[in-house]
């Protein structure tokens, strides 16, 4: 009998963009770049996720679920991870959590002087972030990786972001505030339900069976030694490798699944 679709787990473009275009027209929003007190990805992301508001923003076990429905919470996180420590720590004992947080694979920058409000025109960014960092982002949260009633969301979205022109260095731009970054369209959604998902995802085919260092993984995966470990820190919470021995100074690591 085929699995039934879990909605967090389906990429509909054009509703997402449905979605955006609806938050940047609404008068609340401003014109042009808005003054809300929640970010306009955050926003987004809960009328995608789920379309019904009387599902966001509820109170349980202490603090305010940003979606809490028939399936369980729905957690949006489009910063760190490790200020939802305390709050996953009540969740997850008694309800399915989906934690959403946002990867800008795709983004453009603009920047606004603090005095005047003018806006510079847009400029394509060479920062991309990928699935990859999703995984490191989750080191902050790595105790919970393992909870069979966490599931996680890497939606991959495209974004224009908008940074306040108030930092510390000669051209104002280092040290510089993110004011806003405004969603353009979704491009694909990471979904990690598993040990099997995190495997199939992240650890390199080349691995799958055969004994391997934080060097390997690195070189296999094209990343840096420090990127290496955090992931494999994270795969470990995820029991999908574990230490088996070393080799020198390094540890071994096997695939266990």
């Amino acid at each position: 009998m085929p699995q039934p679709i879990d909605p967090t787990s389906v990429v509909n473009r054009a509703r997402f963009l449905n979605i955006c275009y609806e938050h940047n027209r609404r008068k609340d929003a401003g014109e042009g770049i808005g003054t809300l007190n929640e970010k306009r990805i955050h926003l987004v992301l809960k009328d995608y996720f789920d379309p019904d508001r009387t599902h966001h923003e509820i109170p349980y076990m202490g603090y305010i679920a940003d979606i809490k429905n028939d399936d369980g919470i729905i957690e949006i996180q489009t910063g760190a991870l490790n200020p939802l420590f305390a709050k996953l720590g009540a969740f997850l004992p008694g309800s399915k959590v989906t934690l959403v947080h946002p990867l800008i694979s795709k983004k453009t920058v603009s920047w606004i002087d603090p005095e005047t409000g003018k806006i510079s025109p847009k400029r394509t960014s060479p920062r991309r972030e990928t699935p990859l960092d999703g995984l490191i982002e989750l080191y902050n949260i790595r105790s919970y990786v393992g909870d069979a009633n966490l599931r996680v969301r890497f939606p991959l979205i495209e974004a224009d972001e908008y940074r306040m022109k108030d930092g510390w260095s000669r051209d104002k731009k280092r040290g510089s505030h993110r004011y806003d970054r405004i969603p353009i369209q979704l491009f694909d959604i990471i979904s990690l339900d598993s040990p099997l998902d995190y495997k199939l995802k992240y650890l390199p085919e080349t691995l799958f069976e055969t004994e391997f260092t934080t060097a390997d993984f690195a070189r296999e995966a094209r990343t840096s030694r420090k990127a290496a470990y955090y992931a494999l820190t994270v795969l470990s919470e995820a029991n999908v490798v574990s230490k088996v021995g070393k080799k020198g100074s390094s540890y071994l690591y096997k695939c266990l699944l």
